[in-house]
């Protein structure tokens, strides 16, 4: 069965779109079918899948763009993919209704969150919301720095919310280098950031349900 996966955030600027650049070319080296839908205004997944054109690289996939309110064109998308991966608008509020079903079709919603205090009043709310759709709903700990004071308290307000990846995405200048490239931390397995993108892969791979082709 096909599997949709939504990476979502209610804030801008948690590397929404890192993580599902780097899902695509994981699922796509995996061997799945795979599919990016963009649905930010700014086309930032879309741009950088038409400047991945150039890299000849091994993990093909294709991206399409579309505006939230049409959401359910997904369908029209998918027979041919195993995975889609779909990359929301930053924040939430501009079609919440829009972005709730959407979030109800998904196989896993994957909520990528900064470990300031503003990041986590914002993620605490937004993840509690879907946890009332009854969606099923997982954190990722994204430019995580485990040496700073804060970070074991922010790891365990997390856990206190909802599931949360075990590992965290690190504060890596090459976590987020390689995309004028149209390439991705996955794409480099001796780049300092691929060990975290790969735990990233393993668990919402076990979370969304999806088995191995």
């Amino acid at each position: 069965m096909q599997k949709i996966i939504t990476i979502c955030s209610p804030k801008g600027g948690t590397g929404k779109t890192t993580v599902a650049q780097n899902l695509l070319v994981q699922f796509a080296d995996a061997g799945f079918r795979v599919l990016g839908v963009d649905f930010d205004p700014q086309q930032t997944l879309s741009k950088w899948a038409k400047r991945r054109e150039a890299t000849k690289n091994r993990a093909v996939f294709n991206v399409s763009a579309l505006d939230i309110s049409d959401w359910n064109r997904i369908s029209d998308l998918t027979e041919e993919y195993d995975i889609i991966i779909a990359d929301l608008l930053p924040g939430v509020e501009g079609d919440i209704s829009s972005v709730h079903d959407l979030c109800r079709s998904s196989s896993l919603v994957v909520v990528p969150t900064g470990l300031t205090m503003s990041d986590l009043d914002s993620t605490e709310p937004w993840v509690k919301q879907l946890q009332e759709l009854d969606v099923k709903a997982v954190m990722a700990m994204n430019r995580a720095n485990p040496r700073e004071s804060f970070f074991a308290a922010a790891r365990n307000h997390l856990n206190g919310i909802g599931t949360v990846c075990p590992v965290e995405i690190r504060q890596l200048a090459d976590a987020h280098q390689f995309s004028i490239d149209g390439l991705a931390a996955a794409d480099k397995p001796r780049c300092k950031a691929y060990p975290d993108f790969a735990a990233l892969f393993n668990f919402v791979k076990r979370e969304s349900g999806v088995d191995s082709v």
